[in-house]
């Protein structure tokens, strides 16, 4: 099995995301309710959930974070609603694994990290070097090949977690540039796209600004 396919299965990245009606009605859905009841996670899991996404794309004086928009919401109910048992079935496995590393590295549970003590964990792997991402993948392309055999077989604790938070990386910026008030209000929004203007300033182009084809 091949590191593309293993990444699919785990749900890793924006790539695997597709804006099908339902995704985006449960984007939308997710944005709109005021309180947090996990679905898919555990309460605790949620916490953490909560303040990972909130890290990834934090809030500014003029820009909502995805913390703000809930896409923590949005990651949890899509692990409920849109992915089958077997892709639920890894993505427990990266939770747990991150659990592990989370106690491991701070002697506390992860729901009870704090914004200091996650700003850190997520170093520890998302930037980690590019030599010890692909020590990772490696792992990981290892594991994919050894449950094809043993349903029980366990992945490294490491490339696991590093798996999961990849995951939550690639949703939480898919799901922030496909908000409704992303799309309209921060990114360049053209409600009839496609036309062909060829010499046309800056400013009349979104000034360098990404453009939203979401609305």
């Amino acid at each position: 099995m091949n590191r593309r396919e293993a990444f699919k299965k785990i749900g890793l990245g924006a790539g695997f995301l597709v804006a099908t009606p339902t995704v985006i009605n449960l984007l939308q859905s997710c944005a709109s309710e005021p309180s947090f009841v996990p679905v898919f996670v555990s309460p605790e899991d949620g916490k953490a959930l909560a303040q990972i996404v909130d890290l990834i794309i934090p809030s500014d004086a003029n820009v909502p974070g995805a913390g703000e928009l809930g896409i923590y919401k949005f990651i949890d109910s899509y692990w409920k609603e849109v992915m089958d048992e077997k892709d639920q079935a890894f993505v427990k496995i990266g939770m747990a694994s991150m659990n592990v590393a989370f106690t491991a590295m701070f002697n506390k549970a992860m729901s009870k990290g704090s914004k200091e003590e996650f700003d850190q964990f997520l170093a520890k792997y998302l930037r980690a070097s590019k030599e010890v991402q692909e020590g990772y993948n490696k792992k990981l392309d290892e594991f994919m090949e050894a449950v094809e055999k043993d349903p029980n077989a366990k992945p490294d604790q490491d490339a696991a977690t590093f798996a999961i938070l990849g995951s939550i990386r690639g949703m939480t910026m898919w799901g922030w540039k496909m908000n409704e008030k992303i799309g309209e209000e921060v990114l360049w929004y053209d409600p009839v796209p496609g036309r062909q203007d060829g010499c046309i300033p800056a400013s009349e182009a979104g000034n360098g600004r990404v453009m939203s084809l979401n609305w």
